[in-house]
């Protein structure tokens, strides 16, 4: 469902409701203090990650929590447990969030532009595929090789830059200042600008909405580009594909984005 420009799901942690927000770019499965403990977990130690700005993120943990998203039951190995503003981050009524971490091993399909992720068996994979255009990835793991992120080749004169997929960015692109002059951009600009650049002949970013912030990953493809794609990502075999995205979103103007909520 929507949850403002991004995507949620309904779930259930410990036979209770809640609402988690999708984050295919957030490398680990956060749970609220209220999920955690509807999963009968008591948070546990200190994992630290950092985020693509480069803050550090210290969160203690609970292991192998079930989350039951409409009958598909998906247990990550490690999750991050953080109090609800944190897990929010200006979204209302979030209690979690749900990160690729939670597939590991699975083939899975975004269709951002109707709002549907498919988890794939191997013969719907090999069905799926079929058309689709190979798109060049690489894995990123930290947090003691828990979490779990895509990113995408953008090819620049230079060399390949690589660009997180984010599900979780609802509003923009952003490419990091060392890499904006080779897809076009202006770092010294402080607002949007407009940006087209391509990760292959036939696929292109195009957005109002991309900034050169400083961060420690190359850029980040939030939903400004996803919802325009349909995107195949087996993770396990390193292989993604990528096709036009054919929905509601794929062709609407971009949408306006909401003032955050006032707490």
């Amino acid at each position: 469902m929507p949850q403002r420009t991004r995507w949620a799901l309904d779930v259930k942690v410990g036979g209770q409701p809640f609402r988690f927000g999708l984050d295919i770019g957030g490398g680990l499965t956060l749970l609220s203090t209220r999920a955690a403990s509807a999963a009968g977990c008591t948070p546990w130690g200190r994992t630290t990650g950092f985020q693509m700005t480069g803050h550090r993120l210290d969160a203690a943990r609970c292991d192998s929590v079930t989350i039951d998203a409409g009958g598909l039951h998906v247990t990550p190995a490690m999750s991050l447990v953080l109090p609800p503003e944190a897990v929010e981050s200006g979204d209302a009524n979030l209690d979690g969030s749900i990160a690729l971490d939670a597939f590991e091993g699975r083939a899975i399909t975004l269709d951002l532009a109707n709002g549907k992720l498919v988890v794939e068996s191997t013969e719907s994979l090999a069905e799926r595929v079929r058309g689709m255009t190979p798109l060049r990835i690489s894995m990123a793991r930290e947090a003691g090789g828990h979490s779990l992120a895509v990113l995408a080749a953008v090819p620049t004169a230079k060399g390949t830059a690589w660009m997180e997929l984010d599900s979780g960015n609802g509003g923009t692109v952003l490419v990091s200042k060392p890499y904006a002059a080779l897809v076009g951009l202006d770092s010294t600009a402080e607002g949007p600008q407009h940006a087209e650049f391509d990760l292959l002949p036939n696929v292109r970013v195009k957005t109002d909405r991309a900034f050169t912030p400083n961060m420690i990953i190359d850029g980040n493809l939030g939903m400004p580009f996803l919802r325009r794609w349909l995107v195949t990502l087996d993770p396990a075999a390193g292989k993604a594909w990528i096709a036009p995205g054919i929905g509601p979103a794929a062709s609407a103007p971009e949408p306006a984005l909401p003032p955050k909520p006032k707490r």
